[in-house]
């Protein structure tokens, strides 16, 4: 609840927000940090001294069918390409009347003025038409998704928080749960939710243990179901809503890309620092405020108030190395979907044998064998290129 007034209109909301979460983290700090010390500490003597792991960030891509080299590709890339949200914030500030942002302002809505809704059935009807135009089997396995009532979409008393999609069995059509409540924000939701349930149909002739993709895979139909309802969606809106929806998006862009990558990069060198040289919970706040000013450069402001941000992040300490499929999933994603705007309709059959492979193979081979070679740098250029674009005509829409 506190964390959803980091995107209100008022500024005094969001830096009170901030403080009163950085206040508590830092208060316990000194029992969080030993945690997390003792936690990268038996991490390294159980995964590299015991079981020969190269390196802290190796578990983990094991665990997701990875290749090191892979993973340092795409954060390096992701590194490389640090001065495009630089820019993006630079001209956020002007849109809200800034001369810099403050990193309390970072996710702060351009627009204050009344948000448009929409029924269920009319964005029913959206997210059909965008797939049904896409691909006809995008379509009708989402028709199939009601025909057999496996949508729970209604707000309720007690009901589960969020959204998800749940595959009980390659067999049987995926379940989805919905909280739908009239925002633009909850079709994007919807054909998030339904991408998964697509992923899981295309692949439904797979034996179980293989059918579910590994989690670097996970959001390719998720994601790319999104990207095709905001394309049909940004041609309808006027200048002024187009403006509004292209930011929303490059403030998505930056926390599920950006952000999480900058978050990996972060444990890389914690895990070294906290294992080599022992270091306190003040060095690994100072290394967390070093990783923000390489992250945003000159572009905002930080204030020293986040440098215990990283004490409150979850898979810190329970699934180490974890972030980086974040910014695989939507890069990946982001990439595709303009190797899709190259190639137009020729794109569209390898693109479902990905989606039909589910977690057979690994994510390098399969790509590779439908001509997308993620081992190299220039593949993820591609999504940073379309990430470019968008910046680009949110500039033209101001101008």
């Amino acid at each position: 609840k506190l964390l959803s007034l980091v995107r209100s209109s008022k500024a005094y909301e969001r830096e009170s927000a901030y403080k009163a979460l950085f206040n508590t983290y830092e208060k316990n700090s000194g029992v969080l940090g030993e945690i997390y010390q003792n936690l990268v500490t038996q991490w390294k003597d159980e995964n590299i001294s015991i079981r020969g792991f190269k390196s802290p960030i190796s578990v983990r891509n094991i665990y997701n069918n990875i290749d090191d080299t892979t993973v340092e590709t795409l954060l390096s890339v992701c590194k490389e390409n640090a001065h495009l949200f630089h820019d993006y914030f630079i001209e956020k500030a002007r849109l809200i009347g800034m001369r810099k942002l403050r990193r309390y302002d970072l996710y702060a809505p351009i627009s204050s003025k009344n948000i448009p809704r929409i029924t269920f059935k009319n964005a029913t009807r959206l997210v059909l038409d965008t797939f049904h135009k896409f691909e006809p089997r995008f379509g009708q396995y989402t028709e199939r998704l009601f025909k057999e009532n496996h949508i729970d979409s209604e707000i309720r008393n007690g009901k589960t928080g969020g959204a998800f999609c749940y595959t009980v069995s390659p067999k049987r059509t995926p379940y989805v749960l919905l909280n739908f409540d009239g925002m633009m924000r909850d079709v994007s939701t919807m054909a998030h939710e339904f991408g998964h349930a697509i992923h899981s149909m295309f692949a439904s002739d797979k034996p179980i243990l293989v059918s579910h993709a590994p989690l670097p895979l996970a959001e390719t139909a998720s994601v790319f179901g999104e990207m095709l309802l905001n394309e049909e969606i940004y041609m309808k809106l006027n200048r002024q809503k187009k403006k509004i929806f292209l930011a929303e998006q490059i403030d998505d862009i930056y926390a599920t890309v950006m952000r999480q990558a900058f978050f990996t990069i972060f444990e890389i060198e914690a895990h070294n620092q906290i294992v080599e040289k022992g270091v306190t919970i003040d060095n690994i706040s100072d290394l967390y405020m070093k990783n923000l000013r390489t992250q945003f450069g000159d572009s905002i402001r930080i204030s020293e108030d986040f440098k215990w941000e990283w004490l409150y992040i979850p898979h810190f300490y329970h699934t180490p190395f974890y972030c980086y499929a974040y910014s695989f999933g939507n890069l990946l994603v982001l990439s595709l979907y303009q190797q899709f705007r190259e190639e137009g309709n020729s794109f569209i059959s390898k693109y479902i044998k990905i989606l039909s492979a589910g977690g057979s193979e690994k994510p390098e081979t399969l790509l590779k064998d439908s001509g997308f070679d993620i081992t190299r740098a220039s593949f993820w250029q591609q999504g940073f290129d379309l990430i470019k674009m968008k910046i680009d005509k949110l500039r033209e829409n101001e101008n």
